[in-house]
């Protein structure tokens, strides 16, 4: 399904936010061999509500995206079925150090700071920030051009990080408006309430593919000079080298097979 489908259903998956399951056709691994919690099934923190990575279908209970097919993948690879547990961002990795799951596929961006508190897997895509305006309104062509804005960004995220670096070391001047999911941060552009959105380029991308005579974007980060990308990776509880070594093991095979790249394409492209 391509993100031009899937972003249809934005209104029916603010609505709905509950736990899922889903399951492949391998033969079960145990517990001990993986570094499972449970014999057999890979559990997933994600947060259901973050497209094109995560969000709901047409049913609004059925969990589709970048990452959902990423973690059957994963799952098929290791030999186990797969149970999703859809977390809210502000306390995702808090329940991966209590053992609420295995693992976190939910576009987790690689940096220090959270290597300091889980591990992380290999890469599996890369990633700018971006602004997004509402069409027609005055272009902001870098971030220099938030200066006095309304500015919109989903809290706890790389975009909060980014945004808040910005205005701490007087780079710009703005109202900054914090929500608890993006989802939330393009309504409110779309209704005027913001000038301007900062999020992750994938989510842009999906946005303004979607509705392109309501958004724009207007700057991206890859366009300043020596920018270097962000890129997402699975988080694992600190310690846990059987399940971090198994899960880069399947995105290896992932990649040369081929399919990791097919998952990338039917959702970014």
């Amino acid at each position: 399904m391509k993100k031009y489908k899937f972003l249809a259903v934005l209104m029916s998956a603010m609505l709905t936010a509950s736990a899922l399951a889903s399951c492949t056709s391998a033969p079960a691994a145990s517990a001990s061999d993986l570094g499972l919690l449970t014999d057999g099934v890979l559990k997933i923190g994600c947060e259901i509500s973050y497209p094109p990575f995560e969000i709901f279908d047409d049913d609004g209970t059925t969990a589709i995206g970048l990452d959902i097919d990423l973690g059957k993948a994963i799952a098929r690879e290791l030999g186990v079925t797969t149970q999703l547990e859809n977390t809210a961002w502000d306390g995702i990795f808090a329940g991966l150090d209590i053992n609420k799951y295995d693992c976190v596929i939910s576009a987790v961006t690689i940096n220090a700071e959270r290597r300091g508190i889980m591990d992380l897997s290999d890469p599996y895509i890369e990633n700018w920030q971006a602004i997004v305006v509402k069409k027609g309104h005055a272009p902001v062509t870098s971030v220099e051009g938030l200066d006095g804005l309304s500015v919109g960004y989903q809290d706890a995220t790389t975009s909060d990080e980014y945004l808040a670096d910005l205005i701490d070391t007087n780079v710009i001047s703005c109202q900054v408006s914090e929500y608890d999911k993006v989802l939330n941060c393009f309504d409110d552009l779309r209704l005027d309430r913001l000038d301007a959105v900062l999020a992750d380029s994938t989510v842009a991308d999906g946005y303004v593919a979607r509705e392109p005579d309501v958004f724009e974007i207007t700057w991206i980060q890859s366009s300043e000079p020596g920018a270097e990308a962000e890129t997402f990776g699975i988080g694992v509880k600190k310690g846990n080298d059987k399940l971090l070594n198994a899960i880069n093991a399947a995105l290896r095979k992932l990649e040369e097979s081929g399919e990791l790249d097919t998952i990338r394409q039917n959702w970014l492209e």
